[in-house]
């Protein structure tokens, strides 16, 4: 019970150290040994790797050579098991006297270290000292009878350990994979692998598994006398229970070439007796589809199956789902889901599925990926059909407008509100209108430029006209009030400067914009299922809402100089149209940031251009409208008799006051 408590006791320092370390390991670690010993009268040496260190960048140690500053302590888990079921097999051979009369056998267990140096050091002090640390070259100190040496399972150590061994002539036995390196008799004289050389039973094995379509089964062993029995899932070893090899192994455990192989199946006969049946056999060297021969017929399945059994306890997962194994359980068993978004598979059973590419989406089914469709805001699009037919519908109407004050230029409502402005906002209307035709169709470099300095430029025209027209008209009542200041304004026609004014400053935006950061032609592959969406990125997002928050500027500041010249007497006074006006353009590009923010695809560019013809059809219906109801509909008030009874009315009202 000793040694089992020393190994519980090994196998606890991954607790203590972390799994991986620098160099600056705690010395308790290095005062822990790394070999234990179980004395007998004959001894086996055994060499695992159990844990080594790793220098990924090999920073070498200031003064100890062939050091490494950058260590780091990595544990082989795995190799665990082999210690366990070392120590478990002499215990059982010592517990019976039967296998070793009169002889007990015991084990030097010694860690592979990192380096060769390392390595062959430990094969030394078991030759030599048995854990004294004291190397005395060609004596045994302990005077143990030492018999054989079990290295494994890396080729490298058991390389690195015949080496040494076979100068001794000494025997040595490598449980690793069969490598065709370590049977140089030459260079390793007294090392043998217990791994057969030849895998025609493994062949055998695989090609029954292929006839019967069984895709898993639980473990294969060999017995001594060259039989193979097998354990498949849900006691199948009863169904094909053993596989005769008829040739017999060498003591190398090196196969013929010739190697044929009987299938038996073990028949129940009464009062639980079993009899051996062959049912077929296995050639290797014969053509390829011709190696199994098996009668079907003289099997006998057990457990009351009628066919032949299936080895797996699900079924199959057909393509568009894959496997989700269940913990717990033997890993033929597995639920079937379906793949996720965008992910395909067209095979059954499989355990990934793949992702399409971002240009291809997955069918319905997802079991093929089709190459998506390129999708844009186009004219032939309902949606895009109807904003381009609202756009030159609200053209032509400005147009018509247009029309209606040339042809009425000399009458009073058109002079009354300064006529060359009124020109000036009208063509501009015009241009705002016909610029959302650019967010419409395929986009390009050209367009996804025009786009913004266009709608910039020829809304911010649009908007100081508006505020040189409400300051137009304070100037003119404040004139009538003495004033050194607003009579150079009268004179000097301050308010004309005011559109080149503002247009310089979002020109200037604009230029800055262009030059750092100019909007490019982007595609959106999430937006729409199916589809890769091309649109025109704004570039600097900084520099889009910059341009956006001076035209709200220039809006709230014609909404405060329209409103502060409502109650002007005037009989045109349009101060209250032009305020209005501006508090509605206001209210559209104030809803349409959040609304743009959250929407994607066509109808991000599309509540774009609404917003544009929107803000532009407030500036011609509340400034506009007034205008051409009266010259159209009322053309009595549009006279100089008319004003001039008005304006004698209102004088006589305020005399009488």
């Amino acid at each position: 019970m000793f040694y089992w408590i020393f190994i519980s006791w090994f196998l606890q320092i991954p607790k203590f150290v972390f799994t991986i370390l620098t160099v600056n390991i705690s010395l308790c670690f290095y005062k822990t040994p790394e070999d234990f010993h179980h004395e007998g009268d004959v001894v086996i040496g055994a060499f695992f790797l159990i844990h080594t260190y790793y220098s990924p960048n090999k920073v070498p140690h200031p003064f100890l050579p062939y050091q490494y500053m950058d260590n780091y302590l990595q544990y082989n888990f795995k190799n665990y098991q082999y210690i366990l079921a070392l120590v478990f097999a002499i215990e059982e051979i010592n517990g019976n006297p039967n296998i070793l009369p009169n002889t007990s056998l015991g084990f030097d267990f010694y860690n592979v270290r990192f380096t060769e140096k390392e390595t062959l050091m430990n094969v030394c002090f078991w030759l030599t000292a048995q854990g004294q640390k004291k190397i005395l070259p060609n004596y045994n100190c302990a005077k143990h009878n030492f018999t054989t040496a079990l290295t494994g399972t890396s080729w490298t150590t058991s390389a690195q350990i015949g080496t040494l061994l076979q100068l001794f002539k000494f025997p040595q036995l490598s449980f690793g994979p069969y490598d065709p390196i370590l049977s140089d008799r030459g260079r390793y004289s007294s090392l043998y692998q217990m791994a057969p050389k030849y895998s025609s039973i493994s062949l055998g094995i695989v090609s029954l598994m292929v006839h019967f379509r069984w895709s898993w089964v639980g473990l294969i062993l060999p017995h001594e006398n060259g039989e193979a029995v097998a354990f498949f899932p849900w006691q199948l070893n009863i169904f094909l229970k053993d596989i005769d090899e008829r040739d017999n192994m060498s003591l190398g455990l090196r196969q013929k070439l010739n190697a044929e192989y009987d299938i038996l199946n073990l028949w129940n006969l009464p009062k639980g007796l079993g009899q051996k049946v062959k049912i077929g056999s296995f050639l290797a060297n014969a053509p390829e589809g011709q190696q199994l021969s098996l009668s079907e017929p003289m099997i006998q399945w057990a457990g009351g199956f009628s066919e032949i059994p299936q080895s797996v306890c699900s079924e199959s997962c057909v393509p568009g789902f894959r496997k989700v194994i269940l913990e717990g359980t033997a890993i033929c068993c597995y639920n079937c889901t379906p793949c996720a978004d965008n992910e395909i598979s067209n095979e059954t059973d499989v355990d990934q599925c793949v992702k399409c590419p971002e240009s291809h989406y997955a069918n319905t089914e997802k079991n093929h990926c089709f190459q998506k469709a390129v999708s844009f805001l186009a004219y032939e699009d309902p949606l895009g059909m109807t904003l381009a037919s609202m756009a030159l519908c609200l053209s032509a109407l400005t147009a018509f407008v247009i029309g209606i004050f040339v042809k009425h230029r000399d009458t009073p409502i058109v002079k009354a509100n300064n006529r060359g402005l009124s020109y000036t906002l009208l063509i501009t209307i015009t241009f705002c209108l016909l610029c959302s035709l650019n967010f419409i169709g395929q986009p390009n470099a050209a367009s996804c430029i025009l786009q913004q300095t266009i709608f910039g430029v020829a809304f911010t025209v649009a908007l100081a006209t508006v505020l040189a027209k409400a300051i137009t008209v304070v100037i003119a009542f404040k004139a009538t009030f003495p004033g050194r200041m607003v009579r150079w304004l009268m004179t000097s026609r301050a308010p004309n400067y005011i559109i080149p004014l503002c247009t310089l400053i979002q020109l200037l935006l604009c230029g800055i914009w262009m030059a750092t950061s100019p909007p490019f032609i982007d595609q959106d592959f999430h937006a729409e299922h199916g589809h890769i969406l091309l649109f025109c990125n704004k570039g600097s997002s900084v520099a889009f809402h910059c341009v956006l928050g001076y035209l709200c500027f220039l809006a709230l500041g014609g909404y405060t100089m329209a409103f502060l010249s409502r109650n002007l007497p005037d009989t045109f006074n349009e101060s209250k149209f032009l305020s209005f006006s501006m508090l509605v353009f206001f209210c559209v590009w104030v809803t349409f940031l959040p609304v743009y923010h959250s929407t994607k695809g066509k109808v991000m560019v599309a509540m774009e251009v609404f917003s544009i013809l929107a803000s532009s059809a407030a500036l011609l219906g509340f400034i506009f409208a007034p205008k051409c109801y009266i010259i159209l509909l009322r053309p009595d008030k549009n006279s100089f008799h008319q004003i001039r009874n008005k304006t004698h009315s209102r004088r006589n009202k305020s005399l009488k006051i």
